[in-house]
């Protein structure tokens, strides 16, 4: 199938089958043009479109100002594939997407030789980094992972069962026509979650597979350029107003796994969004200049994802690589990946509402930021005392005292 050219706002002239069938003036075929429900893309339909690591070669940054005035309205965001795997820049493509007037979105990448609930809870460990509200919880499937398809069906009921679980949503499902008709056996069990069909024509298929009535948000092509990413990028179309748009956002049920993470990270999620607005401004103004821009990091990333590490949610690796990103050195950031890493281990539990005060606390200089200090004074919360001298010494020169 063939990609469709550039385009950055939602198409409003006719497809040519619809025009050819309304010239031939056949009753027959304007019937069976109704029939099959195939319409062309309606003027208030909206772009947006979704990025990974990949928009990021060599650190670049994502200039999320530009892509929002290209006329952009939703972006979803890699967040995991596998078990293995974690986009660095989900946290932060997020709020500064969010930060931008973008509404975000998130999607796991499936791996299904891997076990269903064992992936949706690892991408739900990483729902709870990421900006809300957004867009509800994404299931991309493109692979087979060796199973036949009784058995990736069994594989997709179990990953949405226990995303449910977790969320208290219910997931998009995102598919290439062709594999859902082939691999999935065209089952239409699942027509009842909002679909996101890749389908690179220029129109739509006769029939949407799967039993779907219609398509939710429609990917048109996969080597497409917007303004503010330097990439090519996938190019989508949701088939609704800003207003349905909306609606369709939330954030996971307060009891949930994610919801209760959700509201106890809010005062960083908070935060990140206003420090975005002001990284999305110097990136936009350095790009403007025609300057190479490489992302910049936020500062509250690293504390999310300590918190997600303590909670046996993150792995290490990403403690370490999120701490090198903001700046620390290798020597610092290992030792806080070690101390997270032990309070991990050592299995203690804050109440949900100390974690927020706690929380609210080391972001208590009203600026967003958060420091050495206040990474400190969360590892000593958790009982990680063993690194507090070890790490104490980073802090401006001088020892660092705990808050009582």
């Amino acid at each position: 199938m063939r990609s469709l050219p550039w385009r950055r706002h939602a198409r409003t002239t006719t497809p040519a089958r619809l025009t050819a069938t309304v010239l031939m003036g056949s009753a027959a075929a304007v019937a069976a043009l109704v029939a099959t429900d195939v319409l062309p893309v309606p003027s208030w339909a909206l772009d947006g479109i979704d990025v990974a690591s990949h928009q990021h070669p060599g650190g670049a940054a994502i200039d999320w100002d530009a892509v929002a005035a290209s006329g952009q309205s939703f972006a979803f965001i890699k967040a995991t594939e596998g078990t293995g795997y974690t986009n660095p820049y989900f946290s932060s493509d997020s709020a500064k997407a969010a930060a931008a007037g973008i509404t975000p979105g998130s999607y796991h990448y499936a791996k299904p030789e891997i076990d269903a609930r064992t992936q949706a809870r690892y991408y739900a460990a990483q729902l709870a980094t990421g900006v809300s509200p957004s867009l509800p919880p994404t299931l991309d499937l493109e692979e087979t992972g060796g199973l036949g398809p009784t058995e990736l069906q069994n594989w997709v009921r179990e990953w949405i069962d226990e995303i449910k679980t977790l969320t208290g949503r219910d997931p998009i499902i995102y598919t290439y026509y062709s594999f859902w008709v082939g691999q999935m056996g065209n089952t239409t069990e699942f027509s009842e979650y909002p679909l996101w069909l890749a389908y690179y024509n220029s129109s739509l298929p006769d029939q949407i597979p799967g039993g779907w009535d219609e398509v939710t948000f429609w990917q048109y092509s996969g080597s497409g350029s917007v303004d503010g990413v330097i990439t090519d990028v996938d190019l989508n179309t949701y088939y609704g107003t800003d207003e349905e748009l909306q609606a369709l956002t939330g954030t996971a049920e307060s009891g949930t796994t994610v919801g209760d993470a959700t509201e106890a990270l809010k005062p960083i999620q908070d935060a990140a969004v206003d420090e975005a607005e002001t990284t999305n401004a110097v990136q936009h103004s350095a790009a403007v200049l025609g300057l190479p821009v490489l992302n910049i990091p936020l500062s509250t990333d690293l504390l999310v994802n300590l918190l997600g590490l303590v909670a046996g949610e993150v792995s290490p690796e990403v403690v370490l690589q999120t701490a090198l990103n903001s700046g620390f050195d290798y020597q610092t950031s290992q030792t806080i990946t070690d101390a997270g890493t032990e309070t991990r281990d050592a299995d203690i539990t804050l109440p949900q509402g100390r974690i927020s005060e706690l929380v609210s606390t080391v972001l208590g200089d009203g600026n967003g930021t958060v420091t050495l200090q206040g990474v400190l004074r969360v590892l000593n919360e958790f009982g990680a005392q063993d690194y507090i001298t070890n790490l104490a010494g980073h802090v401006n020169g001088s020892a660092y005292s705990p808050a009582g």
